[in-house]
């Protein structure tokens, strides 16, 4: 934490001792105060600076973590340290949905087609050539790590984020991410073969060469072909 920071705390409002912690170390968040990675002092020194109980530091980083702009950390090195993963409120709700059986699967697969779609016809929109080598790139890791099946959904995500990114959304990207996160969670994760990876790797490439043609109608298609793959997948 920047030697400053503890100068911008007060002790919070008895009343609301929670909220009013957690408005502060937002606000400290998104004014770039605070920065992605980091570290917050300890429990002990939080609560020392806010003049609360650790128990009530305890809860506010809990809702920080919900939040996702904080991740906790274990080992040596470890602590709280400040993230940007805002997609994780609606990865949270819409697994709890899931899990009440209010949501299915079918419902994830049919968002993300739609989302994707949106998605990808922005981005052909916007693609430049240093964007098109990038996804490039990022599809090669997919065959470099072929071996390493455990790491196909993140570099699979990867592609897909990245995409995410060219069409330059954050609310689509957010939805995007909620349910990819999701998707990780409930379909098993060594259920790919190599041919399967393989697949992948070439159905990318087919997306990138339609991005880089201007093609949206062929990148919507394509799109779909590739989030369909996932709807084969046994849980």
């Amino acid at each position: 934490m920047k030697e400053d920071i503890a100068k911008l705390l007060s002790p919070p409002r008895k009343a609301k001792l929670h909220e009013s912690i957690v408005t502060q170390l937002k606000g400290l968040i998104h004014t770039r105060k605070l920065e992605v990675e980091d570290k917050l002092p300890s429990e002990r020194e939080l609560a020392s600076l806010f003049g609360v109980s650790r128990v009530v530091v305890r809860e506010s980083i809990q809702s920080l973590e919900q939040a996702g702009l904080i991740e906790i950390r274990t080992g040596p090195a470890g602590g709280a340290f400040v993230v940007r993963e805002l997609h994780k409120p609606l990865f949270h709700a819409a697994s709890d949905m899931f899990h009440s059986g209010e949501l299915t699967l079918q419902y994830f697969y049919e968002a993300r087609r739609g989302i994707e779609s949106a998605i990808v016809q922005l981005a052909v929109e916007k693609a430049t050539p240093e964007d098109i080598e990038r996804l490039r790139m990022i599809n090669k890791v997919l065959l470099s790590e072929i071996k390493d099946r455990a790491k196909l959904r993140k570099n699979n995500s990867a592609f897909h984020i990245a995409v995410g990114d060219i069409a330059g959304n954050p609310l689509l990207s957010l939805m995007l991410k909620s349910i990819l996160d999701l998707l990780d969670v409930v379909l098993p994760k060594s259920a790919q073969s190599e041919r399967y990876i393989q697949d992948t790797y070439r159905r990318h490439e087919l997306i990138i060469e339609a991005m880089e043609r201007k093609d949206a109608a062929r990148c919507v298609e394509l799109i779909a072909v590739d989030t369909e793959h996932t709807t084969r997948l046994k849980t």
